[in-house]
Formats: C-alpha cells, sequence, structure tokens
C-alpha cells in the first residue's frame, strides 16, 4: 500500500473486545514519509504501527462507510484487558476511552 494515498483521507480504528463489541474512532489519516497517524482533534493523535500496515483496509461500499463514520480507510484490532497485576507503565497510553 502507498501510505502517501492515504494522507488526509478519513480513516477510523474499528476495535472489537473479548465480548465481540466493538468501538469505533474517526479521524484523519497522516502520513509523513516515516509515521502513520489517525488524527482525532483535539485529542492526541493515535500512531498506527508499521506492524498492523499490512492490516489497514479500503472501505469498499456506502454502507460500511456509513458503520465506520465515512471512513476510506479502515484498520481494525483486537483488544482487551491488562493482565491482572500489569503495571500502568508496561502499556502505551492510546488516548483512546472506550464509550461507556
Amino acid at each position: 500500500m502507498n501510505f502517501a494515498e492515504l494522507d488526509e483521507k478519513p480513516f477510523t480504528l474499528w476495535l472489537t473486545d473479548n465480548s465481540d463489541e466493538s468501538a469505533v474512532f474517526s479521524g484523519i489519516a497522516r502520513w509523513d514519509g516515516a509515521t502513520l497517524q489517525v488524527v482525532r482533534e483535539p485529542k492526541r493523535p493515535f500512531e498506527i504501527r508499521p506492524e498492523w500496515y499490512e492490516r489497514i483496509q479500503t472501505v469498499t461500499n456506502e454502507e460500511v462507510r456509513n458503520i465506520l463514520l465515512g471512513a476510506d480507510y479502515f484498520l481494525r484490532l483486537y483488544v482487551g484487558d491488562a493482565p491482572q497485576g500489569s503495571r500502568a507503565g508496561e502499556y502505551e497510553l492510546t488516548g483512546l476511552k472506550w464509550p461507556e
């Protein structure tokens, strides 16, 4: 994938938990030639890790585009609770808050 093509395009993070519940976080993709981020102003940007690049997908129909809040591209990630006894410093803060 040519990441320069994603720059300034609507992009959604689609997170799914262990209970198969999902939350979507939309923003604008920013590619600076080395780093891909989803900018969600006024929130801090969310960096897309290089190991996730191959999982980025193009939205192919309007029904999905509506579900993913107008995105042209999306990344689906599976999330879960931090293991018991883990320390907060062991994990990267994403700035994403699961809706209640």
